[in-house]
């Protein structure tokens, strides 16, 4: 599974039961990621993507995504026993957070494989950054 997170400088995902933030570009290069398959989350996240990529809107979405899936995780804990690859989006601002992704990439056998910054719609600088396992 290729797992999709989006955190502030704190690692923050969640503020409150709600999302920090979202970006429009943010979400159209989640889409194109996707590409011709389909991106795996829960009914919460859903409307972020209508229209943009085929989902697949499940409750347990990580358990049924195949090895070469995509999932966007936002308010659930990410299962990176699971995961073969680990895509964050920094927003690069702090945001208040009582949710956080609390795992250390490096600890459980990732390495970064790419950075890259580009602009949001909302958001003057976006990084993306790919964590590969092994």
């Amino acid at each position: 599974m290729k797992a999709i997170v989006c955190l502030d400088k704190s690692r923050g995902m969640m503020f409150n039961n709600r999302r920090q933030s979202r970006d429009e570009i943010l979400n159209e290069k989640v889409a194109s990621l996707v590409g011709d398959g389909s991106l795996y989350l829960n009914e919460y996240s859903a409307k972020l993507f209508e229209g943009k990529c085929a989902l697949a809107v499940s409750d347990d979405f990580c358990q049924v995504a195949g090895e070469n899936d995509f999932c966007f995780i936002e308010n659930i804990p990410c299962p990176i026993e699971k995961a073969d690859e680990v895509y964050i989006f920094w927003w690069n601002r702090d945001y208040p957070g009582d949710t956080y992704f609390n795992v250390d990439l490096n600890e459980s056998g990732f390495k970064r494989v790419k950075k890259e910054d580009f602009e949001g719609k909302s958001h003057p600088k976006i990084t993306l950054e790919i964590y590969r396992r092994g």
